[in-house]
């Protein structure tokens, strides 16, 4: 059987072979006549009869043999030269189609199909400009011919030429009638309009996507996120949540509930978050580790601190090492001011922690001792605090914190003189100056209180020049000034002060007592505010009455 299969085709071949063999005897016979018409005439027929043969069957080198020897004869045959162009294109000579195509279309600009032609190769040599200049020109002819329309809408998308691409596919949208091929082109659309930023097309062409295939879960994905992008939290979550009807698969399912939980932390609803964090433990292949963590932290934001301390507690046990969950224990710990607890998650981590771990681990315990430390002097614990600060040392003596706590544990007990070499030190340790500002503050109120008012100004002078808008430090430089009877610049101090703090009291009340000598009103007025803002403050109260009584009499 296979043997006769062979035996026809090598006979259909030699068929084909003799009858081109034979046409092109004709052709070279009827060239040899004087009669040119009737060369015309029968060569014509033939010719056109064969070439639509040969196309049909694929034999494009054989097309290319016939219709070249042809138009040698009769250069001006536009149906011959479009077979011809034609089978370059289907044997992928390109530049021979686009010569043949420009060669009929010199003779005949408005040949629709010849400009196709030309089009499509110019789009095969990835010339996609000089394509889409053809399919423009066709476009104006067949505007309602879909093929047309979506490779013109192609070009443009390619050539990122998005607003005329979004405006043909559009045009391709209303020629469709299959709901398969309107959806893509409204995925298509929606994907453009996002580009261009044109947000409510974009949702639109993802609702009509949708309404051709509700529960289609790529383009559910899509507007979930797009509603993400443009901060639409509760439309986002309406998606997502309608998803879950419908979802099974396990990856998309966390992508569902990581997103959707994702939201409610945004948004603040740690309620939320617990209830679908626990949902999404129950999903294949979801970290069931870094689930509970996370549920142990909204419960923390929510002050559900015993239910997620037992959840740290459970997965420190959990794991080898523990580094990050033990760290947020202690941290737990350290909010509900249980610092003992905390120093010994701590102390335990430390004996278990790699080198570079360590090193953050001795600094987390001297923060640690500085927080107690703080603590403890709020409480007017002052030897307390003073060993907390000691202890802090032990594991980072660089650190400028703990000599800043220290000396205002003397200022506290009134050893100003120990307080302006500890914050001297913390200066000195503060390397990149990121708390320098407090620290000269302090040194400034430090020396006020020891009477150098000179060492005070610079202080303040050189605060100043840090942070040129900082509240407390305009105003004590106005407090320095008006103790040296400088009332004009005191009064400037002051009311910048206010300017960058208008709600800094002290300042306020300062600036009234200056203008109760040259503007009474004003000062009433601020007088005023600064009861509207305390109602307690017993100066402003009496400072008003005084103006109230001086005024009567």
């Amino acid at each position: 059987m296979a043997n006769i299969n062979i035996i026809i085709i090598i006979a259909a071949f030699l068929f084909a072979v003799l009858a081109i063999y034979a046409l092109y005897a004709i052709i070279m016979f009827q060239g040899n006549k004087n009669g040119k018409d009737n060369e015309l005439q029968l060569t014509t027929k033939n010719i056109l009869e064969q070439v639509e043969v040969l196309y049909e069957k694929g034999e494009y080198a054989l097309i290319q043999l016939l219709a070249t020897k042809y138009l040698e004869r009769v250069p001006n045959h536009p149906q011959v030269r479009y077979y011809l162009a034609q089978a370059y294109y289907k044997d992928r000579k390109y530049n021979n189609a686009i010569k043949q195509c420009l060669t009929i279309l010199k003779k005949d600009s408005n040949n629709i199909d010849t400009k196709k032609l030309l089009g499509d190769c110019f789009i095969k040599k990835e010339m996609l400009n000089k394509a889409i200049k053809e399919y423009e020109e066709i476009f104006d002819y067949r505007s309602s011919d879909k093929d047309v329309v979506r490779t013109l809408a192609e070009l443009y998308k390619n050539t990122e030429q998005f607003f005329s691409a979004i405006s043909v596919y559009n045009i391709l949208s209303n020629l469709l009638e299959q709901n398969d091929e309107i959806a893509e082109v409204q995925l298509i659309l929606a994907e453009l309009n996002e580009r261009t930023r044109d947000y409510p097309a974009a949702f639109e062409a993802y609702k009509t996507r949708l309404g051709i295939y509700p529960t289609d879960v790529f383009t559910n994905q899509k507007l979930a996120e797009l509603y993400i992008k443009i901060k639409n939290f509760p439309k986002s979550v309406e998606t997502l949540l309608y998803m879950l009807s419908f979802v099974t698969e396990p990856k998309t399912l966390l992508w569902v509930y990581e997103n959707l939980i994702g939201l409610y932390v945004e948004t603040e609803e740690y309620e939320k978050a617990i209830e679908y964090s626990n949902r999404l433990l129950d999903v294949q292949g979801s970290d069931k580790f870094k689930i509970k963590n996370d549920i142990a932290a909204f419960n923390l934001k929510l002050n559900n601190y015993d239910t997620g301390i037992t959840i740290l507690e459970e997965l420190v046990m959990m794991s080898q090492n523990g580094y990050d969950v033990t760290v947020e224990l202690a941290h737990a710990y350290i909010e509900r001011k249980e610092y003992q607890k905390a120093l010994d998650k701590y102390l335990a981590l430390l004996d278990k922690s790699t080198q570079k771990e360590a090193k953050s681990v001795r600094q987390l315990i001297c923060e640690l001792h500085i927080t107690w430390a703080i603590e403890e002097l709020q409480l007017k614990n002052f030897e307390e605090s003073y060993k907390h600060l000691e202890n802090a040392i032990e594991f980072n003596p660089l650190n400028p914190e703990i000599y800043y706590n220290k000396a205002v544990n003397k200022i506290a007990q009134r050893d100003t003189s120990a307080a302006v070499e500890l914050l001297h030190k913390a200066l000195e340790y503060d390397k990149q100056k990121t708390n320098h500002t407090k620290y000269l503050l302090k040194l400034s109120e430090a020396h006020h209180l020891l009477g150098n008012f000179f060492e005070e100004k610079k202080a303040l002078s050189d605060l100043l020049k840090l942070d040129e808008k900082h509240p407390m430090g305009l105003y004590r430089s106005g407090l320095l000034y008006a103790s040296q009877h400088d009332t004009k610049n005191a009064e400037e101090s002051f009311k910048k002060a206010l300017q960058y703090d208008p709600d800094l009291i002290k300042a306020k009340y300062n600036l009234a007592l200056i203008y109760e000598s040259n503007n009474r009103d004003k000062a009433k007025e601020l007088y005023i505010e600064v009861l509207e803002q305390d109602p307690s403050f017993e100066e402003a109260k009496n400072a008003l009455a005084d103006l109230a009584t001086s005024d009567y009499y």
